[in-house]
């Protein structure tokens, strides 16, 4: 938000008395802007308005009918712009139609896959420094495709930090045996099972 958006949307102009200033107008139009998640604004007599936001941040892009910013809040809250540049994981397997007839699954399912991704941010190590989309399945959990490899990655719905360990670990047994993973099931700590390719490319089952 650049110090333009905001005048323009205060809609005030040059130097107006400030007893003639709704300020609670003020704040309402602020607010109603997409990026503003919260607005103070006080008069500075003779003649200023002080004008403090807080801007949303983006964790990551839902795919509804069409791309949309999610907050670190869960809350939906922009289209993404043509001009965008995308650099946010993309949730997935959620419609704008279970978001709107039950809202509580949907809360349930965004909170877990923003959960994953604050795990992930803690501490980067493979192959998880990066992904590239993380698939909310009501049934199995969540999913996530590494950017860098391209691995599928099953995570279920619980203790995702314990599974992240678990996995660094695999993967870097897998790389030290000379192989990588086509997916890694991390569902059941108890089970988890790898379906890998060699690294020369012939594919080969595993577990």
């Amino acid at each position: 938000m650049t110090k333009e958006n905001l005048l323009t949307l205060t809609m005030v102009e040059g130097m107006p008395n400030l007893f003639s200033v709704n300020l609670k107008e003020v704040v309402k139009r602020l607010e109603s802007h997409p990026w503003i998640e919260g607005v103070r604004v006080r008069k500075v007599f003779p003649n200023k308005l002080f004008i403090q936001v807080e801007e949303r941040k983006p964790m990551a892009i839902i795919q509804l009918e069409e791309l949309c910013y999610i907050d670190t809040k869960g809350e939906v809250f922009s289209p993404v712009g043509e001009k965008d540049e995308y650099n946010y994981p993309y949730l997935t397997g959620l419609s704008r139609q279970l978001l709107e007839k039950d809202p509580v699954e949907a809360r349930h399912l965004i909170t877990k896959a923003l959960e994953l991704l604050r795990v992930v941010d803690q501490e980067k190590v493979p192959p998880l420094e990066e992904i590239s989309e993380i698939h909310m399945d009501r049934s199995s959990g969540i999913y996530c495709l590494t950017k860098a490899e391209g691995v599928v990655v099953k995570m279920g719905w619980e203790d995702f930090g314990e599974k992240k360990k678990r996995l660094s670990l695999i993967w870097s047994d897998l790389r030290k045996r000379g192989f990588s993973a086509v997916s890694i099931d991390c569902s059941n700590l108890n089970r988890v099972v790898v379906k890998k390719t060699p690294s020369w490319g012939t594919s080969k089952g595993g577990g």
